[in-house]
């Protein structure tokens, strides 16, 4: 799963994932969309959200639906060569 970072603070927030790159969050914005393991067990991202200086989104996925087949993607068949 994705989650998205917000910087709920008037001040801009530096935060390194547990990838190793460093997110940049001006005041009031919300990141991109990151993948959950970057944030789990990160001590930098617990301490600011219990100052509530960033809020973290859960990113949920809906099946898209092919409106001329009435199919989602995930049943279309794939062919092999």
């Amino acid at each position: 799963m994705s989650v998205k970072i917000e910087n709920v603070t008037n001040r801009p927030v530096l935060l390194r994932l547990n990838s190793g790159k460093t997110l940049h969050l001006a005041p009031n914005t919300t990141s991109t969309e990151i993948l959950e393991v970057d944030v789990n067990n990160n001590s930098k991202v617990h301490k600011l959200q219990d100052r509530k200086v960033i809020a973290l989104h859960k990113v949920v996925k809906r099946p898209t639906v092919d409106r001329k087949k009435g199919k989602s993607e995930s049943t279309k068949q794939k062919i092999t060569v």
